[in-house]
Formats: structure tokens, sequence, C-alpha cells
């Protein structure tokens, strides 16, 4: 017998009565083939965490995303559970985290693992639409399945006693492919506008498909929209990408600019049907910055950085933004040498960029290069295996003593230019550069016209 499966039958042998109580008006069910494989193969570091709530007579559930995983047979990333314990109580355990105790949320560690444990609430008044005004512990697991957003996440699973909870018929909206909401399906985006944004994510079922919403839902969601403004950005800007890395990014993204959604999320006019928005799904990788790029190719740089800011994108995901859309809509020349040039400037995502080019020139017949000019280029680029990391072989201190020109923008200017030759011409060595100066008319006070390396 699997050792958590023999600890979570003894501590139902010796049996947990208090947890009928709290679960009074739901019919228990037993646990289905995929919903006991789940009990029977959980960490052991959160069967210990069941184990202590046991111990201090108290309930416990799984709750939510890993259940509604669990039923459709995908990944489970997490595990939250749902107890009869307020907070305080839950921080006698050896080892906690006050991560949202305000709201009934305590973060259990146990062996490098952590569980987010959320005390069973009612909650009241929601005036500004991200949170709760006020939170009552509660003892009705009933209740806090109800103030969920979707049916598939209403779930709950008693692991000690091998009971399942669906009030609101998750499962059968699983089974049938539907995205429904837990009641009045206003109110529960009311609630938390997030929650809009959630709703198309779950749209996305990856190998399932997508699964629209029922028609409630669906109008709901268009007449809560201007609700996001409510919502920090960085909570918008962390759903959207997860819709952006999506497998079916482009039919749900689409949706969202039917439904008013983008437009209020990105202040920016989409077209009913977009292009851009089409050539999402055919993008590789995980990197979400290559689908806002081309989602935003044929917007200006200004526009970029506005969005970057409402979003309130980090430092990083900024930098890589703007670098990587000032270089679309332009491709190297068809040679050599200025694919060398072309690769160390835009580093690693030169096989990327060309690729999307190529998407883009596919689709686009007006641009002023063909699908066939970028396969030129990209099979050259991949023929040369470039390394983009070079450094430049002649320091500052090597000119100024080859040339005795003083540090300044001369200098500088120098440098650049023996680097962008050295990168151009594949040079490997010092001796190869110093042959190289004396044939390059660097005496000249004028250097506007000097080579560097840059792209476009």
């Amino acid at each position: 017998m699997n050792p958590q499966d023999n600890a979570l039958s003894c501590m139902n042998t010796q049996g947990l009565m208090s947890g009928m109580e709290p679960a009074r008006g739901m019919e228990g069910l037993p646990l289905l083939p995929s919903l006991s494989s789940m009990v029977q193969q959980l960490p052991q570091s959160l069967v210990e965490i069941i184990e202590w709530f046991h111990r201090n007579n108290a309930d416990v559930w799984i709750v939510g995303g890993a259940v509604r995983n669990a039923l459709l047979g995908t990944n489970i990333v997490e595990f939250d559970l749902a107890t009869t314990l307020t907070p305080d109580e839950m921080k006698s355990y050896p080892d906690t985290i006050p991560t949202g105790e305000r709201y009934g949320t305590i973060t259990f560690r146990n062996q490098g693992d952590c569980y987010e444990v959320t005390t069973l609430r009612t909650e009241f008044g929601y005036n500004d639409g991200r949170r709760p005004d006020e939170v009552q512990w509660g003892d009705s697991l009933l209740i806090d399945l109800s103030r969920r957003d979707l049916t598939m996440n209403s779930l709950a699973i008693d692991p000690v006693n091998q009971v399942f909870y669906d009030p609101f018929d998750g499962q059968g909206d699983l089974q049938h492919g539907r995205i429904r909401s837990v009641g009045d399906a206003t109110k529960r985006l009311s609630e938390d506008a997030l929650r809009i944004m959630r709703s198309y994510r779950f749209m996305d079922q990856g190998a399932a498909g997508i699964w629209w919403p029922e028609r409630q839902l669906a109008d709901a969601l268009r007449a809560t929209k201007t609700m996001l403004g409510r919502i920090a950005s960085e909570r918008i800007w962390s759903e959207f990408k997860r819709i952006l890395l999506g497998q079916h990014a482009s039919e749900i993204v689409q949706r969202m600019v039917d439904d008013g959604i983008l437009k209020q999320i990105l202040d920016l006019d989409w077209e009913q049907d977009d292009g851009r928005i089409k050539l999402l799904n055919e993008l590789e990788g995980s990197d979400v910055i290559d689908r806002l790029v081309v989602l935003l190719r044929d917007f200006s740089s200004k526009e970029c950085e506005q969005l970057a800011a409402r979003l309130r994108l980090s430092g990083q995901e900024k930098k890589r933004l703007l670098f990587r859309h000032a270089k679309l809509g332009h491709l190297p020349e068809d040679t050599e040498s200025m694919m060398r040039v072309f690769s160390v400037v835009i580093g690693t995502w030169g096989e990327q960029h060309l690729c999307i080019e190529k998407m883009f020139a596919r689709d686009n017949p007006s641009l002023d290069y063909s699908e066939n000019d970028v396969q030129r280029r990209l099979d050259r680029y991949l023929r040369l295996n470039i390394d983009v990391n070079v450094e430049p072989l002649a320091s500052g201190e090597y000119i100024m003593q080859q040339t005795n020109i003083p540090q300044g923008p001369k200098l500088g200017a120098l440098k650049s230019w023996l680097f962008y030759e050295q990168v151009a011409r594949n040079l490997r060595t010092i001796e190869e550069i110093d042959t190289l100066l004396c044939t390059l008319s660097w005496q000249s006070d004028d250097t506007s016209r000097w080579p560097k390396l840059q792209f476009p």
C-alpha cells in the first residue's frame, strides 16, 4: 500500500466525524478513479500537513485547481487547502507564513514545499471590485465554495474520508467543455474583476480545445469589462501573459478583441479580424515577449512604451519588448558579413526574429520583401552558426598605443569601427586587427560616417 494512502486510511479508521458538519447541505460523493489516484499520490509533505490538521481535530479539504486538474487528467501545479481552523489557530503549526492572514490564508511549509491553506469564510461587500470589504470566518464548506468564480473551481475533496464535493456540477461542466459561473455571473465578476481575465484564460484548455463561456457568463464579461480599471496592472499582466502563452492564444485574444476586453486593458484599438492575432498560435517557444511583440508590430515605439508602463512590465521585460519591436520590419543584407553583424547585434533572438519576419512576409504581400527573401537569410544564418557573444579584440588602450589618439569621442568611434570590421570580416586575432588598422582612414576628425555595429 502506498504510504500516503496508508496514513490517510489510518486517520479515516480513527473516525474524523467533525468533517460532516461543515459539509452540511451538500451530497458527499465517492471519489472517482482519477481523484482516488490523486489522493493516493499526494506528496508526503502534504500528507504530513493533513495529518497535523487531523491531530488538531480540524477539517481540511483539497480545493479548486488541483481537483479540477485531476478530473481533467492534466498536470497538477499546486495544492490549495481549505480548513475550519482560523488563521491564529493555523499559526501553531511549526513553519508558517502569514501570506494573506487578513483574508484567512496561511502558507504551510514542509520539506521545502509550500501549501496555501485558507479558513472557510463568508465575504461581505466588494466596493472596490478587487477584494471583500469584510471577511468572517465560517464553518460551511458549501458557503465557501459558493463564493468561487467558476463551477470548475468550486470543487473539494476530503482526503481523509475519501469524499468528493461538487455542489454546482463543476464535473458536468468539465465533461461538456463549458465555462460557467457559480451563481449570478455579473455578481461573481464584480466581486473581483480579475475573474474576467481568469475566465478568458480558462477558455483555453490546451489539448482539450477551446471551451467557450455559457450565455450568462459571456454577457457578463462584456458588461463588467470597465471594472478591470480597478485591478492592479501587475495582476492583469500576470493573467494576460498566461493567455498569450496558451495553445489557442489566437482564438482567445480575438475573442477578447470582439468583447472589448483587449481595448480595455491595453488602451489600443484593434481590428476585428487582426492578422497579427492570427499569428500568435504559430509562434514556438515560451517567451511571452515574442508574442507581445507580434501583437504590437504595427504600433509605434511610443505606444509600446506607454503599454509597458500601463501593464507595469518589469525593467527587463520592457527592455526586451522595445528592443525587439524596434527590429521588426527590418532584414539584414543577404551577405555573410552583414549576417554576422546582424547576429551579434540582435543576439540569441536572431533566429526567432527571422522566423517572425517570415510569417509576416507570407501573410502580407504588400511588404517590400517576400517569404523567400527571409528564408534565404534564415538559411544563411543557421549555416553560419555565429558566436553572438564575441568581444572586441582591440581595447581602448591598444588603440591609443597604435594611433596616439587621446581618450575621447574619436577613440570610442574608432574602437566601434574596429569591432564592426572584426565581426563583419570574422577576424580572430589582434594581429589581424593590426593589419586592418593600417588600411583604415582613421586620421580624419569627422567620425560621423565611420561604421559601427548596429541593426537596422
